[in-house]
């Protein structure tokens, strides 16, 4: 059986499919076994199908004039204290 740090050196590979039988079968085994590594394990994969299905998100132009606002201020502030 793998360890803990095995286990999440190989999580993309797994993720991806890119694992040999046997060794997708141990991983499989320690994730059932390991709440740690099954935590890691589902909020990777739950976090890649959120990103992979989200698509471009379309900032409203009201939020998006507000944070220029906030970002040119923290440049002028920067600039101000001779950063």
């Amino acid at each position: 059986m793998l360890d803990c740090r095995h286990v999440l050196a190989e999580l993309s590979n797994y993720l991806d499919g890119e694992v040999s039988p046997k060794l997708k079968q141990t991983v499989e085994e320690h994730l059932a076994s390991c709440r740690r590594c099954s935590l890691v394990y589902n909020t990777t994969r739950k976090t890649l199908k959120l990103v992979t299905e989200a698509g471009a998100l379309e900032i409203p132009l009201e939020v998006s004039a507000r944070l220029r606002v906030r970002l040119n201020l923290g440049k002028t502030e920067q600039n101000t204290s001779g950063r």
